[in-house]
């Protein structure tokens, strides 16, 4: 606990990144992660192997942009530094912890963006959606986009924040959850370079005896194409939320999206 309190107070983050406690959740999924190392450790593995093989391959290797890069774990942040000329992170927390792991890598740069584009307008700070990137799509020389265990992550702050502030959310879109997930399968559909796709698409809360308790489509009605591959991954263990249940996240990955 004492090592989040002071996490969160060295970590510089945007107002509106504090307000709607996406470095509140940062700081929890870098712990989670230590604390579920062993259980994770196969889906982050699956990752950065899916990862590293899409980008051995292409013919042309100068810009990689990883949007959702997190605390760069489930990241081969090494082989993209091999072969290419350039690694762009994006994600709108960077923690320290992130920053000190690439101080010897010279050819990574780290962008913090809201890549919901919504936050501003939920805010009531702008009229809509504001596009997250325009810049990185109209740069020819971005070779490989990976979308990295993001697409699920744009939707929940918005819901939960529309659930929290009844009033503002009459104003706004009953299915802007939804939407963000969609938004941002476009934003992937404008890049010129390849595209790789991985996230977590159906959440399931079981028991011990393996009942099925809940089962949650967590990309909110949106339609994807069928993935070239999936796995299960133990988010949250036996323990980690409730003591007698466990919550496994279907995960998938399209080696070229779009």
């Amino acid at each position: 606990m004492l090592a989040e309190l002071a996490l969160r107070a060295l970590t510089p983050a945007a107002p509106l990144a504090r307000r709607f406690g996406l470095l509140q959740e940062g700081v929890a999924l870098w712990s989670r992660g230590l604390r579920q190392r062993e259980a994770w450790q196969p889906h982050q593995a699956r990752c950065r192997a899916v990862i590293a093989e899409v980008a051995a391959a292409l013919p042309r290797r100068r810009k990689a942009v990883v949007l959702g890069s997190g605390p760069v774990r489930d990241i081969p942040l090494d082989a993209l530094c091999a072969g290419f000329d350039q690694v762009v992170l994006v994600d709108i927390v960077h923690l320290p912890l992130v920053r000190l792991k690439l101080w010897r890598q010279p050819k990574v740069g780290l962008l913090s963006r809201d890549l919901t584009g919504a936050m501003a307008w939920l805010a009531g700070e702008a009229e809509g959606r504001q596009d997250p990137l325009a810049d990185l799509a109209a740069d020819e020389s971005v070779d490989l986009v990976v979308s990295a265990n993001l697409l699920s992550q744009l939707a929940w702050p918005v819901a939960d924040w529309l659930e929290a502030n009844p009033v503002r959310a009459a104003a706004l879109p009953a299915d802007l959850p939804a939407r963000c997930i969609a938004w941002h399968l476009d934003d992937l559909a404008r890049f010129r370079g390849h595209v790789c796709l991985i996230s977590d698409v159906e959440m399931v809360e079981r028991d011990r005896d393996g009942a099925i308790h809940d089962r949650l489509d967590l990309m909110y009605g949106v339609a994807l194409p069928e993935a070239d591959e999936s796995w299960l991954w133990p988010v949250a263990p036996f323990g980690e939320a409730e003591r007698d249940r466990e919550y496994v996240h279907k995960v998938c990955a399209w080696r070229r999206f779009g």
